[in-house]
């Protein structure tokens, strides 16, 4: 059978699709792509177990239908050399033989029977079925990785936590030391459950979000959860167990408050860090009156750096540290002209906000302060 596609659409939802396929399987089919074209279109799905992405687009043209798998890294690095153009793919259902002709040249592979290619696991228990912009999930959930954890002792904390309560849904991470939060408010969402997103399937589906626009659907039930777009469809397993109670983190009137341009800090910061001491990152702030000087050291090089920049501030005068390359990520990935920084004291954390909140959304940061001597 024949089927005709365009180079540059393939080699982008392969890119896409690949992500999931880790580097050693237990399982060989695994390491392909499984391909499946019915009714014009070309499913396109890959898989490592627990989490499966799925892609469909339109052939050019096609004169069958067919079910086989290919292996992922040779096609993936073959076809994406090709400059944009229509690929003629010939399949051998027989040998399986695949013939892929191209402009200049011809490549030839061996396909492989999809029998044994795992199924998307039916979605039995839906508790919660949500519309919402690909761009204010896409915002909500790299905010949430940012802060989210890498701890194998506590799996939980290695999540992204979709938090639903009556009339709205909240995203969070967490690793202890900083939190990254964003509240959405959902009309009509009555049940109240927290569904933990492993951090891999999470950026799975940060970069499918990456390529989509309109709007993402999530159906989300106690053991798995499913994330659809126009062009992908991402079905994973949710990590069991119990999500810290983070609202109960969050401190109430801090009553020093930092009002200053967001793009400048994170500019301020990119400088300040080269002369950080590299893992510990430590930028101190010294703030007086309308005014904020950042500062960096690594003593064990001879270097440091400080910078100041106007702010709006009438507090008391304060000295705090934070962990700057934390600190810078958490703010670039905020969507606002100016942040603040709500503060009680330098030993305990920090609020950062937008100064204004998108109508619907609520964006809170908090971030532990680091330890630094004199």
């Amino acid at each position: 059978m024949k089927f005709v596609v365009s180079s540059a659409l393939l080699s982008a939802r392969l890119a896409t699709v690949g992500r999931v396929i880790v580097q050693k399987n237990n399982i060989p089919i695994l390491d392909c792509f499984r391909f499946e074209i019915r009714g014009g279109k070309l499913s396109i799905m890959a898989s490592d177990g627990d989490a499966t992405l799925t892609s469909e687009l339109e052939l050019n043209e096609t004169d069958g239908e067919a079910i086989f798998a290919v292996n992922a890294k040779t096609l993936q690095d073959a076809i994406k050399e090709i400059p944009e153009q229509p690929l003629e793919f010939y399949l051998n259902t027989e040998s399986l033989e695949l013939i892929v002709d191209y402009q200049n040249g011809q490549y030839r592979l061996l396909a492989q029977q999809a029998d044994d290619y795992p199924t998307v696991p039916a979605q039995e228990d839906t508790m919660a079925t949500l519309n919402i912009p690909t761009g204010r999930l896409l915002g909500c959930l790299t905010r949430a990785m940012t802060a989210a954890a890498n701890d194998e002792l506590r799996p939980q904390l290695n999540t992204v936590c979709l938090s639903a309560r009556q009339g709205e849904l909240t995203l969070v991470g967490t690793n202890g030391n900083q939190l990254a939060m964003t509240r959405l408010t959902m009309e009509g969402l009555e049940v109240e459950h927290d569904f933990l997103l492993g951090t891999r399937p999470a950026g799975l589906l940060r970069s499918m979000l990456t390529k989509e626009q309109g709007d993402a659907t999530l159906s989300l039930g106690s053991q798995r959860a499913h994330f659809a777009t126009e062009n992908y469809a991402l079905n994973c397993r949710l990590v069991e167990g119990r999500y810290p109670n983070f609202r109960g983190v969050i401190p109430q009137g801090n009553p020093y408050v930092v009002n200053l341009n967001r793009a400048a800090l994170v500019s301020v910061m990119r400088r300040i860090l080269v002369f950080a001491i590299p893992g510990t990152s430590v930028v101190r702030f010294r703030l007086e009156n309308n005014s904020l000087n950042l500062s960096s050291q690594d003593l064990d090089f001879g270097k440091s750096a400080e910078e100041s920049m106007l702010c709006d501030y009438s507090g008391m005068p304060m000295r705090i540290a934070f962990k700057g390359a934390t600190l810078q990520e958490l703010v670039q990935n905020m969507e606002c002209e100016n942040v603040v920084f709500e503060m009680a004291d330098p030993s305990r954390a920090a609020l950062i906000l937008p100064e204004k909140n998108e109508e619907g959304e609520e964006i809170v940061m908090l971030m532990m302060p680091s330890v630094f001597n004199d």
